[in-house]
């Protein structure tokens, strides 16, 4: 569909082709003025004379469009308005014109058209409205902000003028012009005229939009919503939007069908807003029609190759509360058929919800909706075999698309797949090209006449796996709750629960109890997980802020896990209660494993099946209900909680699922729980050994712990340094010694479970990986740990430790070795006049800082530079390299084989670049007690290579101010002033090009319009 369209085409559109109103326009047309695009495009400038009629005839055609439209279809009607909107976005310019003051008469302008055309480089002969569609029209839609829709429409105004005026020039009335007239010509036409007309088009808009409501909510305006009759702002489960579709719809009846699919959607409204969740006896799980609770969201326009998975890219986009708003409007728009819509959210963030919300919302009488559940339908089929096995599952009915399609009767059908990310997930990337198929669908039904919208939800997280296609996506993400929405929510669950609670004697859960546990209260599932667990027996109520995030996992989990226990085995003793619930959280452990060791949020069923049967092969290997297929191990695990997400695709050979937590932490706890259990039952054994000391099986623990690094996930370390920072005095000292001997064995040959192989590792590879967590779990027990504790029995425990961090970074993954060093603290030390490291759990305000005299320890570490070279070389370590290149200057002049000198605190010789000064000043700075005139000659160095205007100058003196930060207690003020001053002019000139220089510089609070620093 052509982008733009021309006076006679919105005449078209708006009514019936052969009326007078219409030959009129015609006869008038011979009269319009033509001009080129730079891009050689023609378009309509002006149609002066004949005393305004264009644009009398003009508001007659779009005054009467109200009654025109009786009756049309939702896609026409939706057509015809956009057209009115351009006819307006035209006709406001050229009223302007018209207005203006100008220093001739408008009328000297008549040119005929043959003229025209020729003047602007077309063929006379085409038909004038061929030259007038493919004009660039801007318009008012719903997902573009409004201020921005109208500096496109000024942008265009302007283009318009532009011409005008270029026009002008080219006759003889523009000879006659003295300057000062050609210079108010200007002025008007190129200034004040394009304002103009954009103001000018606003009042058509809002006329219009006072007309047909859906053109009011085209546009996102903070006054438009003031004025809405504030529909929706309180209403559940999308109620204001059904309201306001049922104004704008033509009042068809459906057939049996349609009606049946509305049916259908309808009906879910009534039924509890989630089919699981154990809610015990009494408790009541609201149904979705009041429980929904409209939700936050962002929204931007989306091109192919948009990352819209990127937190980072939606921080433009600000957070709106008007989502019936914005969906009436979209469903409105001439966009939707075009392009899909695609619906971004978290897990639990209620994306399902919504759509199974608007299917049912949705007026039947101009909307024909098909809800594709994915997870349900054969992932190898096409689109179109997916929709018509949706309509078969919805209805029972077999039919084919272009049938149903046909049989709408002008409703506009949409189409809802939910759940893209199950597709994706379950299938790899063979359906990563699935959007790009969606929007080769809706071009082809387009051409077929049978456009139709269609809306695609997907967790954000795998957003970028797809490929977007060339025409672009609008894209909505829905965002957490509010403080107020939670409150919403928790009105509807306390309501329907108040003869429970009443009945056991318990408090409705207060929005802020909720709130003291924000990551899992701002996700609906998951506040619904809060809901049940408090519903029990007021446990969040009584422990209201005092819990961690730790504690009150722990008590969820095993709440959860009891009362899946109890559903069948309610007659359990106490004992044997908690060690079914131990094995529960076991196997729910190492579900939690099988995604962290693959590096992922998820897992498939068959791996986390395998899984079980290599680390726990006692189990069952199925359970038989019935006549149906035994379930798996992996579906006995995780089927029955509902915090588990399960993802599935059909295929015709089979059901492909996948598993993940609703909340990334249950994994992570579950992680570091396990560990930490491990390693208390391990202690406990090695306690009450007696007699020759027995070594502990930790193969086990071995072998969970030997595919991926602790410190890959950052929480994970978080919940482990609380786990085993709990543990009571004599438990904590047995674990860091029993840890420190596995750790030194950790490189050994040792037994493990070798069916166990989540991810492929040599066999030095997995030792190094074990050997790496050992050492975070080292660190983390005992607090710090030397490297003569980690490797006593070394002449030199700093070589020793030097070449174990080789081997870790030689076998460990990229990202392994960057969280791994990341999540330790390497600290340089002397011990009896001979080097020493520690390790210890890096705390977030640990900074490190460059000990220059404890790299040269002694004369046995000299080196060449040419030894030096070979070994970088060799290792091909980038930030040796750097160092290298770094010291080099330090050297004699004579080149390679120049001994690198021994005690840089005492070098005070000549310096041979920049670099040499700092690190010259870096290890004056060092040394505490060095003598304040040595330290400021060492700035002094460094300010000789910063000459003004080069890149090196401005990162000396970016450096320079920080390392000036960090002794400037012991450097007079009045010297530091000084300082500051002369490298004043360098930030000044670079601090736009260089933010963080500038930055720097404000450390100082340095007012760049004073004459020096305050």
């Amino acid at each position: 569909m052509a982008k733009g369209l021309s006076y006679a085409d919105a005449v078209k559109l708006l009514g019936a082709p052969e009326n007078k109103t219409v030959k009129a326009l015609d006869m008038l047309t011979g009269g319009i003025l033509l001009g080129t695009s730079a891009s050689g495009s023609t378009l309509a400038l002006s149609l002066f004379g004949a005393k305004g009629e264009l644009f009398r005839l003009t508001h007659e055609l779009v005054g009467g469009l109200k009654e025109r439209m009786n009756g049309l279809s939702r896609h026409d009607r939706t057509e015809r308005l956009a057209a009115a909107q351009r006819v307006l976005v035209v006709a406001a310019f050229f009223e302007v014109v018209r207005e203006v003051d100008l220093p001739f008469d408008i009328g000297e302008l008549r040119l005929d058209r043959a003229d025209q055309v020729a003047m602007s480089g077309g063929d006379p002969s085409e038909p004038l409205a061929d030259s007038l569609t493919s004009m660039p029209v801007p318009l008012i839609a719903p997902a573009l902000p409004y201020e921005r829709a109208l500096d496109a429409m000024l942008a265009f105004h302007q283009r318009l003028a532009e011409r005008l005026h270029r026009f002008v020039m080219g006759l003889a009335v523009w000879d006659r012009l003295e300057d000062a007239e050609r210079g108010r010509l200007l002025a008007t036409l190129i200034d004040a005229a394009p304002q103009a007309a954009t103001r000018r088009f606003e009042e058509h808009f809002r006329r219009l939009g006072a007309e047909f409501p859906e053109v009011a909510f085209w546009a996102d305006r903070q006054d438009h919503r003031a004025t809405r009759a504030e529909i929706g702002r309180v209403e559940a489960s999308l109620s204001g939007l059904q309201r306001i579709l049922d104004e704008v719809a033509a009042g068809r009846l459906p057939d049996d069908r349609r009606a049946g699919l509305a049916r259908r959607y309808r009906a879910r409204l009534g039924r509890p807003i989630t089919d699981s969740g154990g809610a015990p006896p009494g408790m009541v799980i609201p149904a979705l029609e009041h429980a929904y609770v409209n939700p936050c969201f962002r929204v931007r326009s989306a091109g192919a190759s948009a990352r819209v998975g990127d937190e980072s890219w939606w921080r433009d986009a600000h957070v709106r509360d008007d989502l019936q708003e914005f969906l009436a409007g979209q469903l409105t728009s001439p966009d939707l058929v075009s392009s899909p819509l695609l619906l971004l959210g978290q897990p639990g963030s209620g994306k399902s919800a919504l759509t199974q919300v608007l299917a049912a919302r949705l007026p039947e009488t101009d909307f024909m909706v098909v809800r594709v559940a994915l997870r349900e339908t054969p992932a190898d089929a096409d689109l179109q075999e997916q929709i018509e096995h949706a309509v078969r599952d919805a209805t029972g009915e077999t039919v084919n698309w272009p049938q149903l399609v046909r049989s709408a009767d002008g409703a506009l059908p949409v189409v809802i797949l939910d759940g893209f990310d199950e597709l994706l997930q379950a299938t790899g990337t063979s359906q990563s090209d699935y959007l790009q198929q969606v929007a080769r669908f809706q071009e082809r039904e387009a051409d077929q006449g049978r456009p139709v919208a269609v809306i695609v939800t997907s967790r954000t997280a795998v957003a970028d796996r797809a490929r977007l296609p060339a025409t672009g996506v609008v894209a909505i993400r829905l965002e957490p709750f509010s403080d107020a929405q939670v409150g919403q929510w928790l009105d509807t669950w306390n309501t329907a629960n108040a003869s429970h609670l009443a009945r056991r004697g318990l408090s409705p859960l207060r929005p802020e109890t909720a709130l003291a546990h924000p990551d899992l209260a701002v996700q609906p599932l998951l506040l619904l997980m809060l809901a049940l667990y408090d519903a029990d027996s007021n446990e969040l109520h009584n422990d209201s802020g005092t819990l961690n995030l730790a504690e009150l996992y722990e008590r969820l989990l095993v709440s959860f896990a009891k009362r899946e226990i109890e559903k069948t085995n309610a007659a359990l003793d106490e004992n044997t209660l908690t060690e079914a619930i131990e094995d529960e959280l076991l196997r729910l452990s190492i579900a939690a494993f099988a995604m962290f060791n693959r590096g992922r949020q998820w897992t498939t069923e068959q791996e986390l099946t395998d899984d079980l049967a290599a680390l726990l092969p006692e189990g069952p290997s199925g359970t038989q209900t019935g006549f149906k297929a035994p379930l798996t191990r992996g579906q006995t695990v995780l089927g029955r909680f509902f915090f588990v997400h399960r993802s599935q695709a059909l295929t015709h050979e089979s059901r492909l699922s996948t598993y993940e937590f609703l909340h990334a932490t249950f994994g992570e706890f579950l992680v570091a729980r396990l560990v930490a259990r491990e390693l208390e039952d391990l202690a406990a054994f090695a306690s009450v050994s007696t007699g020759r000391r027995q070594v502990p099986d930790d193969r086990f623990l071995h072998t969970l712990l030997s595919c991926a690094t602790l410190a890959n996930r950052e929480p994970v370390m978080e919940f482990l340094k609380f786990l085993l920072g709990g543990l009571p005095d004599p438990t904590q000292s047995v674990l860091g010694d029993l840890l420190l001997d596995a750790f030194r064995t950790a490189l050994l040959p040792q037994q493990v479970h070798e069916a166990y192989a989540p991810v492929p590792r040599t066999i030095t590879a997995r030792h190094t990986v074990y050997s790496a967590n050992v050492l975070l779990l080292t660190a983390l027990v005992r607090q710090a740990v030397t490297g003569r504790e980690l490797f006593p029995g070394a002449s030199d425990p700093v070589d020793a430790w030097s070449r174990h961090a080789r081997l870790l970074k030689s076998q460990l993954p990229h990202d392994s070795w960057t969280s791994l060093i990341g999540a330790l603290d390497v600290s340089r030390m002397w011990n009896d006049a001979w080097p020493e490291v520690q390790l210890a759990p890096r705390s977030p305000q640990q900074h490190l800082r460059l000990d220059m005299q404890w790299t040269l320890r002694g004369e046995e570490t000299f080196r060449t530079m040419e030894e030096l070279q070979r070994d970088s070389r060799f290792l091909c370590d980038t930030a040796q390299d750097m160092l290298l290149h770094t010291i080099e200057p330090l050297g004699s002049p004579n080149g390679v084989g120049a001994l690198v000198p021994v005690w840089f605190t005492t070098f005070e010789g000549d310096l041979f670049s920049p670099a040499n000064a700092l690190i010259n000043l870096w290890a004056q700075s060092s040394v505490l007690e060095i003598d304040i005139a040595r330290l400021q000659r060492a700035y002094e160095r460094c300010l000789a290579f910063t000459p003004g205007d080069s890149l090196i100058s401005i990162v000396m003196v970016a450096k320079l101010l920080r390392q000036l930060a960090a002794d400037a207690d012991r450097l007079p003020r009045e010297w530091r002033a000084g300082v500051l001053q002369r490298i004043k002019p360098i930030i000044r000139a670079h601090s736009d090009f260089h933010p963080w220089a500038r930055e720097a510089f404000h450390d100082f609070d340095v007012d760049f319009g004073a004459p020096g620093p305050s």
